[in-house]
C-alpha cells in the first residue's frame, strides 16, 4: 500500500507595517488569486507529490513514514523557493516590482 503527500506552499509579501489585518494584504485567509493586495508566489508539490510505501501492519502508515514525507515535502518547498527566479522575484516585490 503506497501514500503519496501533495502540498502547495504560498509565499506572500506582507510590507511593513502592513499586518495580517490590513487590507491591502491578507495572508491569513489569502490564497493564490485571493491575497488582497499582497504580492503572491506559489509553489506545488512535485508532479504526482511525494510517495512512500507503507511499511506497517498490513501497509499502515508509520510516524517514521511520515516524518520522512514531511522531511522531503520540506526539502521539496526550500529548493522550488531558492531558485534564482523565485527569489528574484520575492526581492522585487520590496522595492515595488511584480
Amino acid at each position: 500500500m503506497a501514500y503519496r503527500l501533495r502540498y502547495k506552499a504560498i509565499l506572500d509579501w506582507v510590507g511593513p507595517g502592513a499586518g495580517p489585518m490590513t487590507a491591502g494584504a491578507s495572508p491569513l485567509g489569502g490564497d493564490v488569486g485571493n491575497a488582497g493586495g499582497a504580492q503572491t508566489l506559489a509553489v506545488f508539490s512535485k508532479v504526482g507529490g511525494q510517495n512512500i510505501v507503507g511499511t506497517g501492519t498490513g501497509g499502515a502508515l508509520t510516524g517514521t513514514e511520515v516524518t520522512t514525507l514531511t522531511t522531503a515535502m520540506a526539502t521539496d518547498v526550500a529548493a522550488q523557493l531558492n531558485l534564482a527566479a523565485n527569489l528574484a522575484a520575492a526581492q522585487g516585490w520590496v522595492t515595488g516590482n511584480p
